[in-house]
């Protein structure tokens, strides 16, 4: 068998646009595969360890804000919605520069009204000071975050 040749490598302007999607179950079990993506994407823009672990931790605490307003109805085998329910992970950073656009979505989104303000006032407690928080939508399983240049 002739040995193949190496893949070629690509074009670093194309590879990358600064926009990356992730879609995980809306399952508490896949929160560390969203912290290690949003972890990544964060070191391969070069940003120092404090701003990484200010997004990891973000994602993580937005998680659970927006999986609390889902854990009631996934434990319901009745409930298919909920079964079959994801989060939507993107990330954005133009140019791979700041200012990174962090959102989460629930997909589809809850259908509860749930507003639960001791949830709310967890959630802006523990966000590190460094992200802005844009918006945050619970009954719409919506969070928008942004950790400025």
């Amino acid at each position: 068998m002739p040995d193949a040749a190496p893949a070629p490598s690509p074009d670093p302007a194309s590879a990358h646009d600064g926009l990356v999607f992730l879609r995980v179950p809306a399952d508490a079990r896949y929160a560390r595969v969203v912290r290690i993506a949003v972890s990544a994407f964060a070191v391969r823009l070069h940003l120092p360890a404090s701003s990484v672990e200010d997004l990891r931790l973000a994602a993580d605490e937005a998680l659970v804000l927006l999986l609390g307003a889902t854990t009631a109805d996934a434990d319901d085998p009745a409930d298919d919605a909920a079964a079959d329910a994801n989060v939507v992970v993107s990330l954005e950073a133009r140019d791979d520069r700041l200012p990174v656009l962090l959102r989460l979505q629930l997909d589809p989104a809850p259908v509860s009204n749930d507003t639960d303000p001791a949830a709310l006032a967890r959630f802006r407690e523990l966000v590190p000071e460094a992200m802005v928080v844009d918006r945050v939508d619970r009954s719409a399983g919506r969070v928008e975050l942004r950790l400025p240049a």
